[in-house]
Order: C-alpha cells, then sequence, then structure tokens
C-alpha cells in the first residue's frame, strides 16, 4: 500500500467495494489523501482569516476574496467560477454578497450585466494579513516537507494531472447519460421490495373487510 505507514497510522478504511485488488486500494488511498488534503486547506484558510480579522468566514468565500484580490484588477462573478474550476454561480454570487456586506469588496464600474468587484481598503488590509501569516506559517515550513524545489514543481504538476483526470472521467459520464438516458434511469430506480408475510395477510384482509385469522396458542 502507498504511503505505508502514514496510512496504517490513519487506520484508513481501504479495504471496501472501491477496492477489490491492490491496484484499486493504493487508488483509494490516493483519494483519501485528496479528501484529507481538501478539509486541511479548508480549515487553514478559514483559520487563517479569522486570526487576521477576528470574524469566520468559509474558505470557498476566503477564496473568492483572495481571488479578487490578486493581480489588483476587479473580478466578475463568471471570472471567479473560471479561475476557482467552480460552475455553482449561485454559490459565487451569494459569497459575493456576503463579502460586500462584510465591506471586503465592492462593486466596480461598468453595466450592470457586466458587474465586476474590487477589495476596499478593509479587504486590502486583511488580505494583506493573510499573506503575511501564511508566508510565516506555512511558507517557512516548505523546506522541511519538499526536498527542495524541484520535488515541490514535480507535486505541482502532478497535481494539475490529477485535476485533468477527474474533469475527463466527469465530461465522459455527461456523455454517458446523454447517450444511456434511459438505461440510467431504469439502474437507478430501486427494486421494490416484496412485503413480509404478516403484512401481506393483513393488507388482504384489510382489503376483504375481515380481520386477519390467528392460529390459537
Amino acid at each position: 500500500m502507498a504511503g505505508g505507514n502514514q496510512g496504517d497510522e490513519r487506520n484508513l478504511p481501504l479495504q471496501s467495494h472501491l477496492s477489490q485488488d491492490e491496484a484499486e486500494v493504493e487508488f483509494h488511498e490516493f483519494e483519501f489523501a485528496l479528501h484529507h488534503i481538501s478539509e486541511a486547506f479548508g480549515r487553514w484558510s478559514s483559520a487563517v482569516h479569522e486570526f487576521v480579522s477576528g470574524e469566520f468566514l468559509a474558505q470557498p468565500d476566503v477564496s473568492v476574496l483572495q481571488l479578487i484580490r490578486m493581480n489588483e484588477e476587479p473580478k466578475s462573478a463568471a471570472d471567479i467560477g473560471r479561475y476557482l474550476n467552480r460552475d455553482d454561480s449561485s454559490n459565487i454570487l451569494y459569497a459575493l454578497r456576503k463579502l460586500e456586506k462584510a465591506g471586503l469588496i465592492e462593486k466596480g464600474d461598468g453595466p450592470l450585466r457586466q458587474t465586476t468587484y474590487r477589495v476596499t481598503e478593509r479587504g486590502v488590509d486583511l488580505t494583506d494579513r493573510y499573506a503575511k501569516v501564511r508566508k510565516e506559517v506555512l511558507l517557512s515550513t516548505l523546506g522541511a516537507t519538499f526536498q527542495g524545489e524541484q520535488e515541490l514543481s514535480s507535486a505541482i504538476k502532478a497535481m494539475w494531472r490529477i485535476c485533468g483526470l477527474y474533469e475527463q472521467g466527469a465530461r465522459s459520464i455527461s456523455v454517458m447519460r446523454v447517450l444511456q438516458g434511459d438505461r440510467q434511469a431504469e439502474l437507478r430506480e430501486p427494486t421494490p421490495a416484496s412485503p413480509a408475510p404478516r403484512k401481506r395477510a393483513a393488507a388482504g384482509a384489510k382489503a376483504k373487510g375481515t380481520a386477519p385469522s390467528r392460529k390459537a396458542g
């Protein structure tokens, strides 16, 4: 199993319906690592924002705020979705409203249908503090985590390839749903369970207007 000791320490349930052979077990451990990375990043991002602002903000909203600050250029909801690889436009708009209400961003100039957002002075201050804490706490430990810049660079390239793997998989599923729509609907329908004998008898007696018979004793 990849990651041997770490996997044993976490006691991950890798033997399951998702992992029937050694290769599948290894891939299952890889997907557990994805889950752990996602959750750890979420906790980190929210914790840093709360540390510098005194206010909790969920990681997706923190990411939206940080993205709007990048390059000091206003960004639209469509820009945010594209850069963060998100297609939940309604949630992005909700996040923008929250950030605007908190005084961290404001609408830029331009037509209503092409609304862009930029950080306010308060938003600049908090994102600067966030960057400072990130550098002091996280980036300072990179040397102990990765053996040189080459290892980090290789990890980044691997993560982009992994992203492409799942993107292609999602596209394949979308095509399958179109080409096999009727068949997929059949597969999703649950098989009705047969009623228990006693319930069947009771149902039949009720239909006839009589009480179900009971054996003596």
